[in-house]
């Protein structure tokens, strides 16, 4: 079992026209999920990781997907699973 668990959300900013297949490619990625936005090419995206540096991997990922114009991280929390302990962050944009 991982020793942390993180959850972040993403804005990822994509052209209209390949939305749909940004969304499709986002949803086959592990641990990612596509709420909405697809219409207005404004997807919101939640991601699950065991580690921080994973984060980074997948928002590089994202960001150079075809269509893709700006993936931008607006919330991270992670809690360490032998503790009770949880940190929570929340970006300003």
């Amino acid at each position: 079992m991982p020793e942390e668990f993180h959850i972040s959300s993403l804005v990822v900013h994509c052209r209209r026209e390949n939305a749909d297949q940004v969304a499709t490619t986002l949803r086959a990625m592990n641990g990612m999920e596509v709420h909405g936005g697809v219409p207005e090419g404004k997807l919101v995206v939640t991601l699950e990781t065991a580690t921080e540096g994973e984060i980074v991997e997948c928002l590089n990922q994202v960001q150079l997907l075809e269509g893709v114009l700006a993936a931008t991280l607006v919330f991270h929390q992670f809690e360490l699973t032998n503790s009770s302990e949880a940190s929570t962050g929340r970006l300003q944009i």
